[in-house]
């Protein structure tokens, strides 16, 4: 009977851990649109360089253009680590055992903590580029 209930309880925990990497992949797919929008509104700013060149005739536009590609660099390898995760998460855990289910899940969620750590740098960059040239 003992060993029942452990049983239960470990597929319960697994659940749970399994719901909160599932989670904070959803709050990082909310914010998808958020990466795109961002390169959109850069790339705004590079078609407009010369119009801020006038407004701000001491800024060196090849500084400004290195920055905007960083950015745009930083948002897309967000999005790029997002579709990489999505591709290799597998919650198919057919014939491992409990042990290596609850590794693997807290391996997953550590990825997509690296994730939300790509998403909020690169969104942080590119906000604070966006509001100085908009």
């Amino acid at each position: 009977m003992l060993s029942i209930f452990a049983c239960n309880n470990d597929k319960e925990e697994q659940q749970k851990l399994q719901k909160v990497v599932i989670d904070k992949h959803d709050v990082l797919m909310a914010k998808m649109d958020s990466l795109t929008e961002n390169q959109l509104r850069l790339d705004s700013i590079t078609l407009k360089y010369k119009k801020i060149k006038v407004e701000n005739p001491s800024l060196d536009i090849n500084t400004l253009i290195a920055k905007i590609d960083s950015a745009k660099n930083l948002l897309n390898n967000a999005d790029d680590a997002m579709m990489n995760w999505m591709q290799q998460f597998n919650p198919d855990y057919t014939g491992k055992s409990s042990t290596e289910i609850f590794d693997y899940l807290r391996n997953q969620e550590q990825k997509i903590d690296s994730v939300k750590t790509l998403f909020d740098k690169s969104l942080a960059h590119s906000n604070t580029l966006i509001q100085q040239y908009k």
